[in-house]
C-alpha cells in the first residue's frame, strides 16, 4: 500500500490543510499520508513562524492520528529541500508515492527541480484551490476551503486554526505582527 506526502510551508496550519489530508486520507490507496512543513520554501524568502514551532503545531494537531506521521525530514536539514530530495528519502520506504500539492502550485510545477524526474515518481495529487482548473493528467482532491496562510497571518480567524492549537497560533501571530509594525 503506497504512502502520500503533502509538504508545505504550514505557516500557519489551517483548516484548509486539514481538509486536504482527510479527503487524502478517504480517496487515496495509501497505507499513511505523511505531512512535511518545509524548513523553508524553495520558492521563499523565509517563514513567519520557525520550522519547529510549526513542526510542533502539526504534531499536536495529528498526534492520535495512527495514519498520519509529521515528518521532521525538512525541518531537520536547517535549509531550502527540493521536493525530489524528499521523495527520494521517502523512496527507501515505500517507492509506491503520492504527492500532494495544492492548485496554487501547478503555474510553477515546471520550474521544480529536476521536475521531469520528479513526475517520473510520484503519482500527482492536487488539491482545488479557487475554481482553478486542473489538467486530467493529476488526480483532484475535491476541496472547497476558502483560506490560505497569507490572509491568517493578516488576519486570524480561530474558525479556520485547527482547534488544538488555534489559541497558540494566534497568540504567536498576533504578537509577531504588533512587533513587525
Amino acid at each position: 500500500m503506497a504512502i502520500a506526502l503533502f509538504g508545505g510551508s504550514f505557516d500557519p496550519p489551517h483548516s484548509g490543510h486539514i481538509t486536504v489530508i482527510y479527503e487524502a486520507l478517504k480517496s487515496l490507496p495509501i497505507a499513511r499520508l505523511i505531512v512535511v512543513p518545509a524548513y523553508v520554501n524553495p520558492f521563499k524568502s523565509g517563514t513567519h513562524a520557525p520550522a519547529a514551532l510549526r513542526l510542533k503545531w502539526l504534531k499536536t494537531i495529528f498526534d492520535a492520528e495512527k495514519q498520519i506521521e509529521v515528518s521532521d525530514f525538512e525541518t531537520l536539514q536547517g535549509r531550502p529541500v527540493k521536493t525530489i530530495e524528499t521523495v527520494q528519502y521517502y523512496r527507501q520506504i515505500d517507492p509506491d508515492i503520492y504527492l500532494i500539492i495544492g492548485a496554487d502550485n501547478l503555474e510553477m510545477l515546471s520550474k521544480w527541480h529536476q521536475f521531469d524526474e520528479l513526475d517520473r515518481l510520484v503519482t500527482w495529487v492536487v488539491a482545488t484551490r479557487d475554481q482553478q482548473k486542473i489538467d486530467p493528467h493529476f488526480l483532484t482532491l475535491d476541496v472547497s476551503e476558502a483560506v490560505s496562510s497569507t490572509q491568517l497571518r493578516q488576519m486570524i480567524k480561530h474558525e479556520q486554526l485547527p482547534k488544538k492549537v488555534a489559541n497558540e497560533i494566534a497568540t504567536y501571530y498576533k504578537e509577531k505582527y504588533a512587533k513587525t509594525h
